[in-house]
């Protein structure tokens, strides 16, 4: 009996990401994959139709973490599902388990001896810290930044003396449309000296990964509108 997988597959981030992903091991396992975890069910029937490989879409069983997933229910999925196929997961954008719930299946496979299988793909996180010149060698990512004023800027003041202190690069995103509000409070309440790092817009036409010290951002501060957007805090 063939031993049956959890699949870690990514999904593109940008227009440019599929010409990187798309190898022939991942299109096979997209090919011969029928049970999925996704964080977003309808994203992923649209990419794997995008692919043209002839997939029956709608016959494809799909177990959605959405914000009310029940944990319970989605581990009934699993242990039904491993035994007859393997079994893909997917985030909204980029890498599974990365900033979305995908870590759970993952989680669930080890303390059940089932082995995960990752694939090479787009991660935003990684490509911003690769390309922003801050310490690559210690980071912490944060996942989003809080959303209410006071939260924020005390987020934004731990952060800044934490790279301060330590020299760990900070990572953390925003919801698109915030990205310009969180430049603002960026810009407001970290220290000058300290390195700010933009990558916004990866695997698009936009794209740009630019650090800067904040009063260097100060003398012109770039409008980011609703590019996906990852930031950074650091020192030179």
């Amino acid at each position: 009996m063939p031993e049956h997988k959890i699949l870690m597959l990514p999904m593109p981030i940008g227009p440019k990401s599929l010409e990187e992903m798309k190898t022939d091991l991942f299109i096979h396992r997209m090919r011969i994959t029928k049970k999925w975890v996704a964080e977003n069910a309808r994203t992923t029937r649209r990419f794997l139709s995008s692919l043209q490989l002839g997939i029956p879409i709608q016959e494809l069983e799909i177990f959605e973490l959405n914000d009310g997933f029940s944990l319970q229910e989605l581990h009934d999925f699993l242990k039904i599902n491993i035994q007859n196929d393997h079994i893909g997961v997917t985030s909204e954008a980029g890498l599974p388990g990365m900033a979305d719930p995908g870590s759970e299946v993952a989680k669930w496979a080890h303390r059940n001896d089932i082995s995960v299988e990752v694939f090479t793909g787009p991660g935003s996180v990684y490509m911003a810290l690769c390309g922003s010149g801050l310490n690559g060698q210690q980071f912490t990512f944060h996942g989003y930044s809080p959303v209410k004023d006071e939260a924020l800027k005390t987020f934004i003041q731990e952060i800044s003396a934490e790279a301060s202190k330590s020299g760990y690069t900070q990572i953390f995103i925003e919801t698109p449309y915030r990205s310009d509000r969180l430049m603002g409070a960026l810009l407001k309440w970290m220290p000058e000296n300290l390195c700010l790092g933009i990558a916004s817009g990866l695997h698009t036409e936009a794209s740009f990964v630019k650090t800067k010290t904040a009063a260097e951002w100060k003398k012109r501060i770039p409008v980011l509108g609703k590019q996906p957007t990852v930031f950074l805090v650091g020192k030179n």
